[in-house]
């Protein structure tokens, strides 16, 4: 019964940690600088087209996040504020505004790596996303643990994400 018990508290602290760790990516000030360095230039990208007059704000990162020395894959939401932009404010993230306006649609950014080792700043509507954006397809494509059993090569020999069947 103590094995039980030592394995339940051990999974129950998994998952807590994993909550904690998921919360604080909706907290732009406790990410790493890294991070913040690619959401900023998601943030500018965002600000000059989708804000209008107002001020365009970090809302989470989502997954998957890949930042290395070869390769680069930062994709995060942000939304449009009740805030009026303030140039002198910059188009950073902003702590005083972070109250999404009404009606708005929230904003996919993705930073990654091309092929060409360019880098790429994609922010569209988050539904346009969803129905395909074929300029991310620009992306060098990554996978835990490089080439496995589980990923693909297209016809270009692009590493694909996924597994056989899947894609």
């Amino acid at each position: 019964m103590n094995k039980m018990s030592a394995v339940l508290k051990l999974l129950l602290l998994t998952a807590m940690t994993l909550l904690v760790s998921a919360q604080e990516w909706d907290n732009y000030e406790s990410l790493p600088e890294s991070y913040r360095t690619h959401i900023d230039k998601a943030l500018r990208e965002a600000n000059e087209r989708f804000g209008g007059p107002h001020h365009v704000a970090y809302e989470k990162l989502l997954l998957p996040l890949k930042i290395t020395d070869n390769n680069l894959y930062v994709n995060v939401r942000l939304i449009v504020t009740t805030c009026k932009k303030e140039p002198h404010k910059g188009f950073g993230h902003r702590d005083d505004c972070i109250t999404q306006k009404p009606k708005t649609p929230w904003i996919d950014c993705l930073v990654c790596k091309q092929e060409n080792g360019e880098e790429l700043i994609d922010c569209a509507r988050q539904v346009d996303v969803r129905n395909g954006r074929d300029i991310r397809k620009e992306c060098a494509y990554w996978t835990h643990g490089g080439a496995t059993v589980l990923s693909q090569k297209s016809g270009n020999n692009k590493q694909e994400l996924g597994c056989l069947g899947c894609v």
